[in-house]
């Protein structure tokens, strides 16, 4: 998850960087957007935008490989090293990011794409890695009332209900990184935490990131559009990523913008409540 705002006390915006060995190839590059992992610029020479990492451990051959393994390789233009960061140069959609009123005309495509991308199936999901992460949010959340959502988890995990196979998943889908055309076309950008996971948790991101937009009836109605089916099975384990992403998302606030946190738990776990109690557990 990345975030565009900052804290009123944060001070004066950071200078803009120059890349000469970027802008001799590609023009003037001007600042689009900015998040926590990377900076995108649009170059005026040409049709690409170039996303410019701000840690040089390979991010950008990785985001490359992950949209070629989603059949998005089409996009990619290039993968550099100049200037002493590493780069990855896209073509440029003519879009912005999803709008609540977007959300309606996007969820055919959004369907079609978690379709496509979550066919590709490699082993089973790394239950410990769940274990770690639940661990790691009970330690920072125990002050707050969040009893239920982490039972919403650890009993089906306990019980192994959540062992299923792995899909490749987005695992970013919040709406700034759905990007939409005027002529409706989507786009899904961001794809440097992509990789193997329970394709329900990917949908229970895209539920809390992008869905939770909508009223929160009309929200668990779009979600439950995109879930294999309707056992009970599926939707147990589906309310269960709903209560783990809620969890992740209250942590991730309260290490990385805690001026945010109180907003956001007020507004995440009932949403989290909504569906926990209209969905069946195990």
């Amino acid at each position: 998850m990345s975030r565009l705002n900052v804290p009123p006390e944060a001070g004066r915006p950071e200078p803009t960087p120059r890349f000469p060995e970027l802008e001799a190839r590609y023009g003037a590059l001007v600042p689009m957007d900015s998040g926590m992992q990377s900076r995108v610029y649009a170059a005026q020479a040409g049709e690409v935008v170039v996303k410019v990492y701000r840690n040089q451990r390979g991010d950008h051959a990785r985001e490359a490989e992950n949209l070629r393994r989603a059949g998005m390789g089409d996009w990619v233009v290039d993968v550099v090293q100049l200037d002493g960061i590493e780069a990855l140069i896209m073509r440029r959609f003519p879009g912005r990011p999803l709008r609540t009123e977007d959300v309606p005309h996007a969820l055919p495509s959004l369907r079609a794409a978690m379709d496509t991308l979550h066919r590709d199936t490699r082993g089973t999901v790394d239950l410990a890695k769940v274990e770690q992460r639940l661990r790691r949010f009970r330690s920072a959340l125990s002050a707050f009332p969040l009893e239920d959502l982490f039972a919403a988890v650890e009993g089906p995990l306990e019980a192994g209900h959540l062992v299923h196979a792995a899909s490749f998943c987005h695992l970013d889908l919040w709406h700034d990184n759905i990007l939409i055309s005027p002529a409706g076309e989507v786009l899904l950008i961001d794809w440097t935490k992509a990789g193997y996971d329970d394709p329900l948790r990917d949908l229970a991101l895209l539920k809390t990131g992008t869905l939770d937009l909508l009223p929160p009836d009309d929200a668990l109605s779009a979600a439950l559009s995109f879930l294999p089916g309707a056992e009970r099975a599926t939707l147990a384990r589906y309310r269960a990523y709903i209560a783990m992403t809620t969890l992740h998302d209250l942590y991730w606030f309260l290490m990385n913008e805690p001026y945010e946190f109180e907003a956001q738990r007020a507004r995440k776990v009932p949403r989290a409540r909504h569906v926990l109690a209209r969905l069946p557990g195990h």
